[in-house]
């Protein structure tokens, strides 16, 4: 009774922390995973009223930004990501490849038209996009994470704030590609974990109904682990030096 299931928001979120915190090492990035592996279960019945209202929000952010002048694409992007779980069933099409895949196309728009109302300058090394793109994983995180998890990740991202003003870690080089991969990697944990359970995932929805398992967990999990070193072989190198030292 006192276990948690490693389908649970915790499994997956753990999962995903600790995957990630020896992939990327980017807080940003980590922060991106997390919340990422939370994102398909929205696809949940009982989850539907917060969908709507991701997707009120996304009109309303819409139009406010309309008004003022400025590029209202931010809203359609949380419209039509909110749509993807309002036609997905459970361990459906939020479950799937393609499924990660299109989240990660919206949630990284989301992130550059976010950056984009003020500058569609990316260089990450400036203080001011870095403060933006903060803003805009603390926003995420409102809207993904469980209500328990939230407490704990604000308290983590303001650490991080405080530690990089105050020198104690290095500035954040981090760019649009590593922040993509990184909510592709946290969605793909979530299935990954799923695929270790009794009922499986549907990998190939909408176009296989077929239940796929542990051993299409591990292959997903190798194919990952293949596309980080081959995007980011600099990353690599890091840990090969730090191994040697």
């Amino acid at each position: 009774m006192g276990c948690v299931s490693i389908s649970s928001y915790k499994g997956h979120t753990i999962f995903a922390f600790i995957l990630s915190l020896f992939m990327f090492y980017d807080p940003l990035a980590i922060a991106l995973a997390v919340i990422s592996a939370n994102i398909p279960d929205f696809d949940h019945e009982f989850k539907r009223n917060h969908v709507i209202t991701i997707i009120a929000l996304g009109a309303l952010i819409s139009c406010f930004l309309y008004f003022l002048g400025l590029p209202y694409y931010l809203g359609l992007v949380i419209i039509l990501l909110g749509g993807i779980f309002l036609v997905s069933s459970h361990r459906g099409f939020t479950h799937s490849i393609l499924g990660a895949f299109l989240i990660t196309v919206f949630l990284s728009l989301f992130l550059f038209f976010g950056i984009g109302l003020y500058s569609y300058n990316l260089d990450f090394n400036n203080s001011r996009n870095i403060m933006i793109l903060l803003i805009l994983i603390i926003a995420l995180a409102l809207l993904f994470l469980n209500k328990r998890l939230s407490p704990v990740f604000l308290v983590a991202i303001a650490v991080l704030v405080v530690a990089v003003n105050l020198g104690l870690i290095p500035p954040l080089k981090i760019n649009l590609t590593l922040l993509a991969f990184s909510i592709f990697f946290g969605l793909c944990s979530h299935i990954v974990l799923d695929s270790f359970t009794p009922s499986g995932v549907k990998a190939f929805s909408p176009f296989r109904d077929k239940e796929y398992h542990k051993k299409f967990g591990v292959s997903l999990f190798l194919i990952l682990i293949g596309m980080f070193i081959l995007l980011f072989p600099n990353k690599l190198l890091f840990y090969l030096n730090f191994l040697s030292l």
